[in-house]
C-alpha cells in the first residue's frame, strides 16, 4: 500500500501540464498524433519531467475585413524541456489575417511558466513541406524530419543523438563519440525504409 502511495506521489511530483494558447494546437507529441494522449491533447496535455518533442500550429478564427476566415500555420517542431511547472505555449491574439501571415513569415515563439507568469523564447523549426498535401500524415512527416535530423524517441523522451555524438571545438575539429550501439541508432535513423530492410537483413545473417 505504502509503495502504491509513493508512485502516485512520485509521478505527480514529476509532472505538468503543457497548454496551447490563443489557437495554438499539438498536432504530435515524441512522435505519437495529439490523438493518442487523450480527446483535449491538441490543447491541453499532461508530460512527464524530461525532454519532449511537440509539433503545432496556428489554427483558428482570423478576420479578413469585414468577414471571418479561417487561417492556419504551417506546423513548427518544439523541443521542450518538462519539469514541475506547468507551462504555455503562447503567441499573441491575433485580430485580422494580415497580422497571422506577419508573425508567421518570422515568428517569435514564447513559452509561459503559469506559477510565474514569465514568458521566455523558445525556438520554434518550420516543418518544410511542398504544400499543405504534405502534412496529411503528421506522424509520418515527424518520422520523415526525425529521421533527416538525428532525433530517436527513446524512453517517453527526444533525443537528438547528433548533440550526443557530435563535438565541435573551438578550432573547428569534430570529434564522433558515444558507444557503439548510440552511433548506430544514429544511423539507423539516417537511413530509409529500404536500407533499414537491408540493414535487418544483414543483421539476421550475422547471427548464424
Amino acid at each position: 500500500m505504502l509503495l502504491a502511495v509513493f508512485v502516485i506521489v512520485s509521478g505527480s511530483v514529476n509532472a505538468a501540464q503543457i497548454e496551447a494558447s490563443h489557437g495554438l494546437e499539438f498536432l504530435v507529441i515524441n512522435g505519437k498524433g495529439a490523438k493518442e494522449f487523450g480527446p483535449e491533447a491538441n490543447k491541453r496535455l499532461d508530460l512527464i519531467s524530461g525532454n519532449h518533442q511537440i509539433v503545432a500550429r496556428f489554427d483558428g478564427e482570423v478576420k479578413r475585413g469585414s468577414k471571418t476566415t479561417i487561417f492556419t500555420s504551417k506546423p513548427y517542431v518544439f523541443d521542450v524541456e518538462i519539469e514541475n511547472e506547468d507551462l504555455v505555449l503562447v503567441v499573441p491574439k491575433f485580430r485580422s489575417e494580415s497580422q497571422a501571415k506577419a508573425f508567421f513569415r518570422n515568428p517569435e515563439w514564447g513559452i509561459e511558466t503559469v506559477s510565474t507568469g514569465k514568458t521566455a523564447i523558445i525556438l520554434g523549426v518550420l516543418m518544410k513541406g511542398s504544400g499543405f498535401g504534405s502534412y496529411s500524415n503528421m506522424e509520418e512527416a515527424v518520422a520523415n524530419y526525425n529521421r533527416q535530423n538525428g532525433i530517436i524517441i527513446e524512453g517517453g523522451e527526444a533525443k537528438d543523438l547528433e548533440d550526443v555524438l557530435v563535438n565541435i571545438d573551438d578550432k573547428g575539429n569534430v570529434d564522433i563519440t558515444g558507444d557503439a550501439a548510440t552511433q548506430l541508432k544514429l544511423w539507423y535513423t539516417k537511413a530509409t525504409n529500404e536500407e533499414k530492410k537491408a540493414f535487418k537483413r544483414w543483421m539476421i545473417d550475422q547471427d548464424f
